[in-house]
């Protein structure tokens, strides 16, 4: 596996610094992780794009009963690239939906397969599928959630882009029994302390990367 620096910690100290200090900060940490991503060359990041689609494929085949549908997303340029996993997942005869960002960041979901029409979205920097849009009752069939990430560090916390999709939508899905799979590059998972977290912040129960799949306990 090819050899990446970690992203530089940001002090975990809550009393040091103020909340504005620990924005900026956040800030910082987002831009180091994007500007490393586009520093890869197209070739390493094929590798690991065709990796973290093997490890997808071994977490879901080790479920039971036979996972059908999977909730997934389509990725930004500056994200590991999720179009080899949704193909693969098709091929293997899965239905894929992934978020349509919607007003007042909630996002709804469309189902996703090779040649579907998409456009770029008016509220985010991806590129979305023309089609039905289903709300969380997806979620009765959907025993896993691959969502971003830019960082996720050794208690489950994850830093995402700074959106805010996100944040609103895991804690609509707490009452479903569903997985919440956060997907990065195996140097992007870091030490607890790396990036401040707020209360309302909700760990994610397992990680994806090239290497493998980690679970969180708790």
């Amino acid at each position: 596996m090819d050899a990446q620096s970690s992203p530089s910690a940001v002090p975990a100290d809550s009393a040091a610094a103020p909340a504005g200090a620990f924005a900026e900060s956040k800030k910082a940490l987002r831009a180091q992780i994007r500007a490393a991503r586009r520093a890869l060359p197209a070739e390493v990041r094929a590798q690991r794009s065709a990796a973290m689609a093997d490890t997808v494929r071994r977490y879901l085949e080790d479920l039971a009963p036979v996972v059908r549908t999977v909730a997934a997303y389509c990725s930004a340029p500056d994200e590991p690239d999720t179009e080899p996993l949704l193909a693969a997942l098709v091929a293997d005869g899965i239905q894929v939906y992934v978020p349509v960002c919607e007003p007042q960041y909630q996002l709804s979901w469309v189902q996703w397969f090779p040649g579907v029409e998409v456009v770029r979205s008016p509220r985010a920097p991806v590129m979305e599928p023309v089609g039905p849009r289903l709300g969380l009752e997806l979620f009765d069939e959907v025993a896993t959630v691959f969502i971003p990430a830019l960082a996720i560090d050794t208690d489950g916390l994850r830093l995402g882009q700074g959106g805010g999709y996100y944040d609103r939508f895991l804690p609509q899905i707490e009452q479903f029994p569903v997985q919440v799979a956060a997907m990065v590059y195996d140097e992007e998972v870091v030490a607890s302390g790396t990036f401040s977290v707020a209360p309302h912040d909700m760990p994610v129960d397992l990680v994806i990367t090239p290497g493998g799949a980690r679970h969180f306990l708790g």
